[in-house]
């Protein structure tokens, strides 16, 4: 069971992707929350392209490719709320957005758990993000999943194209996180 089932049980879209680190779930822990963009120059690349039309309207919520800030931080301050945080085991972190709105999308401030599950505005996705740990005899397993559920067929008309062009992007960047925490793991 995963700890997204206890924040977002049902969901429209769905990612995940998962990688078995030679490190203790304390070292594999503490690599996820130091990873900055430097640590992810693919994604530091799609994310750019991702929040161009942004930065050239003057309103930029994107990652800064030269941040010396974690990613996990900037993250949460772009509008993402840790909804679960339990060290050195799982970080879940929601938001209520509308990302198929390139330049003025919202993120509705959804300051814990229990406002997230209340949320029901039309118009947004709920978006989970999950980053769980699990010992194994290998290292440690390290899984990211993200899940949305649009809050009305609206919402979900509008997602949809946005999440047929930017799923492999996406895929690609939990794929480079992973191994950026593999590489900052394997340094300790």
């Amino acid at each position: 069971m995963s700890a997204l089932d206890e924040v977002l049980p049902f969901y429209r879209f769905r990612e995940r992707h998962e990688r078995t680190i030679a490190a203790s779930p304390d070292v594999v822990w503490s690599a996820l929350l130091a990873i900055t963009t430097q640590d992810l120059p693919l994604s530091s690349l799609l994310m750019g392209i991702r929040g161009l039309p942004s930065r050239i309207s003057v309103r930029s919520n994107g990652l800064r490719r030269a941040s010396h800030k974690p990613v996990i931080d900037q993250f949460i301050a772009g509008g993402f709320r840790k909804l679960r945080d339990d060290p050195p085991n799982v970080l879940v972190a929601g938001a209520a957005i509308q990302p198929w709105r390139l330049v003025k999308g919202e993120v509705a401030d959804v300051c814990d758990l229990a406002g997230f599950r209340a949320f029901n505005q039309p118009g947004f996705v709920l978006a989970v993000v999950s980053f769980e740990l699990e010992q194994t005899e290998k290292g440690t397993c390290l899984s990211t999943e993200t899940r949305v559920q649009p809050t009305d067929s609206r919402a979900g008309l509008a997602f949809l194209p946005y999440w047929l062009v930017i799923r492999a992007g996406s895929g690609l960047i939990r794929r480079d996180m992973l191994r950026a925490v593999a590489r900052r793991s394997d340094r300790q």
